[in-house]
């Protein structure tokens, strides 16, 4: 038998390595799950502030993308305490998380230099992932008498507060 196996190819292990950007990407990204628009609103915010960079998305950094990004932020907000917004767990609420959730991925992996693909892959897992459990402990709230706009509101403090945490480079 040839020396790389059955098909002729060596297997090469794969290592994943974990980084500041491991951990800014599962934490900005799962606030994607919360309210997708939230991560990239914090992200461009933290850019413009020099707190992060985006090296694949300049625009970010730009004073007019920042703005246009944080109030459609806080529209979601708004948006999300009224009774006419399906469920985050609906296919295109879905997909703007994961999508939300690659982006920011993406560009904090890149800008460690470190494959954006990958960045973009534990990005859009972890919003889907925080997506799921995040409307589980709506329903649970909600189920148990804690009046939904309460948690939406809770909710927003804990992306608004984590997301900004998360951004702030150590000085």
């Amino acid at each position: 038998m040839p020396r790389g196996g059955l098909f002729g190819r060596r297997r090469t292990r794969v290592e994943f390595e974990v980084t500041t950007a491991t951990f800014k990407t599962l934490g900005l990204a799962g606030i994607s799950g919360l309210r997708s628009l939230s991560a990239p609103a914090l992200l461009a915010r933290a850019v413009r502030r020099g707190d992060a960079d985006a090296p694949n998305l300049p625009a970010l950094g730009s004073a007019r993308v920042s703005n246009l990004l944080a109030l459609l932020a806080v529209g979601e907000m708004i948006a999300d305490k009224t009774p006419f917004i399906p469920a985050r767990t609906s296919a295109p609420a879905l997909l703007g998380r994961a999508l939300s959730g690659a982006l920011v991925g993406a560009e904090l992996f890149s800008s460690e230099g470190r494959h954006r693909n990958s960045g973009a892959i534990l990005g859009a897992l972890s919003a889907l992932a925080t997506a799921y459990a995040g409307e589980k402990l709506r329903t649970e709230g909600a189920r148990k008498g804690i009046p939904d706009p309460l948690l939406a509101t809770l909710e927003d403090r804990l992306v608004l507060s984590l997301g900004t945490r998360l951004l702030r480079r150590k000085t």
